[in-house]
């Protein structure tokens, strides 16, 4: 668990085309996040009063800085680390990239605040967007700071380190020992410390809890769409039924009677 994977398995030429990707991925990432924001921004006066449009701009916010880190690739991890192309930072940079690349986290957040949003409206006394956003919004956004807060305490914890392709919670030397004698030879971590445990407390754990719980509510909300769709229909048949001329409720009756006449 000290890093994400070992470049150090791969050529030259791979290890140089995993630097570069990055810089694509991100770049796109980043044009999106900036669009999304754009097309808020610009209708801010209608949009910005719904919880939905505040919401998303939170998400995209924390976005557009999380992907410029992640795009950053290699960049910022120290020079001369060994195995890394494209390194030319200092432990400064390369603590800066891991800060704002666990901000990723607050994308998550942010999604499963949409979709308790989503089942908020769909349950079966829906509320009204001014009513979620007076009772429930402060809340939503208070818990998608939850992974600022992580990004904060890593900080003091010098957890952010080179993780190969780019700086996140890992120990260094990447093969040194924690103070419990998880993996590594002799020598003691530097920086890092326990970083194995810090990725499951300050990203895994958390990231699989949300996925859960979105799969969770989306199942939730999947099944009052269908009841609510059932009822719609029992309704519409219910009131063809109002609306038939009298003539066919009479023809009904005499083929009924006539039926039942034939029967001995």
């Amino acid at each position: 668990f000290s890093q994400v994977f070992s470049t150090m398995v791969f050529s030259f030429s791979q290890r140089k085309a995993l630097s570069i990707i990055p810089h694509i991925t991100g770049a796109l990432s980043v044009i999106g996040s900036l669009s999304i924001l754009y097309d808020i921004l610009k209708d801010r006066s209608r949009k910005l009063h719904r919880p939905y449009y505040r919401i998303l701009l939170g998400m995209s916010f924390f976005d557009v800085f999380a992907s410029a880190s992640l795009g950053m690739s290699t960049w910022p991890i120290p020079r001369g680390t060994e195995g890394v192309y494209g390194a030319i930072g200092t432990t400064q940079t390369c603590t800066a990239q891991g800060f704002f690349a666990q901000l990723i986290l607050v994308s998550p957040f942010y999604n499963l605040m949409l979709a308790w949003y989503y089942l908020l409206l769909g349950k079966n006394k829906p509320l009204s967007e001014e009513a979620i956003a007076s009772k429930y919004e402060k809340y939503m956004h208070a818990f998608a700071m939850i992974p600022v807060l992580f990004a904060v305490m890593g900080l003091p914890l010098t957890l952010y380190n080179s993780a190969d392709l780019w700086c996140w919670i890992a120990a260094y030397p990447p093969t040194c020992k924690n103070k419990d004698g998880t993996h590594g030879p002799d020598w003691p971590c530097e920086r890092g410390e326990n970083a194995w445990l810090f990725r499951w407390t300050f990203f895994y754990a958390p990231l699989w809890f949300i996925i859960a719980t979105i799969t969770v509510m989306m199942i939730m909300l999947t099944r009052l769409i269908r009841r609510e769709e059932r009822q719609v229909i029992e309704m519409q048949k219910h009131s063809r039924v109002l609306q038939r001329p009298d003539s066919e409720f009479e023809g009904d009756l005499r083929r009924e009677q006539h039926v039942q006449m034939r029967i001995p």
